[in-house]
């Protein structure tokens, strides 16, 4: 398959999620549920940070560069969470946050198609697919309980934020394949920082405080699916 049409369609199923999060986000879904999905897609991130993202930024630029660009990715994420908690309503914090946070995982798509044979770009878009879903529920769900916006309003900005997925994978492809080893592993050690903020601060805390101990056993369950993904791929 040509590279670019490659891209394209990963990063657009990865996108797809969050439109399939934001219409699942309309709907009436108990809490538990949404506690387990939400866990499940953390711990999706956390394992592709760990197992695929993580391991490859420290090939490519080795342990100073890795952790510098790592804490840098976290510190960037935090204040931009400072800013929009003191400027920005809670319900279009949520969305933004979501816009946001696709960002580097579909900039580090994009360059993960540009390392090897492009295993890690596939890896990184179905492991965002299987996050974007929770995702998607969470902010479409605060933008109808926190701001009034109807549901037809709060899927139009989940297709919104879904078509920066490909925009985003093909950019980084093509605007940053270019660069040396070292760059490319900062920018994806960048990008897992931000992504272990964002779901350190967000996507946690909130599945812990909708569900019981048992609905947060989704952690347990995302982890080990996107790591046996990882291994098989």
């Amino acid at each position: 398959m040509n590279t670019f049409f490659k891209i394209f369609f990963f990063s657009s199923i990865s996108g797809l999620a969050v439109v399939l999060g934001g219409y699942l986000g309309t709907k009436d879904i108990p809490d538990k549920v949404l506690a387990f999905i939400l866990a499940f897609g953390s711990g999706v991130l956390l394992s592709v940070l760990s197992y695929s993202l993580m391991h490859e930024a420290y090939r490519q630029s080795g342990p100073v560069y890795t952790s510098i660009a790592f804490f840098l990715g976290g510190a960037f994420f935090y204040l931009i969470e400072s800013l929009m908690t003191r400027y920005v309503a809670p319900g279009t914090g949520m969305i933004i946050g979501t816009a946001l946070d696709d960002l580097p995982e579909a900039l580090s798509m994009g360059i993960g198609f540009a390392t090897g044979k492009g295993r890690l770009g596939m890896v990184i878009a179905l492991s965002v697919f299987l996050h974007n879903i929770p995702e998607g529920i969470s902010s479409t769900r605060d933008l109808i309980d926190k701001t009034g916006l109807t549901a037809k309003s709060a899927m139009v900005l989940a297709i919104i934020i879904a078509l920066l997925d490909p925009l985003a994978a093909l950019t980084g492809y093509y605007s940053l394949r270019g660069l040396s080893e070292v760059w490319l592993g900062m920018i994806m050690a960048f990008s897992g920082g931000s992504i272990l903020f964002m779901t350190g601060t967000s996507l946690i805390p909130k599945a812990h405080s909708l569900g019981t101990r048992l609905e947060n056993a989704g952690l347990l369950v995302g982890f080990l699916t996107a790591f046996l993904l990882s291994r098989l791929m």
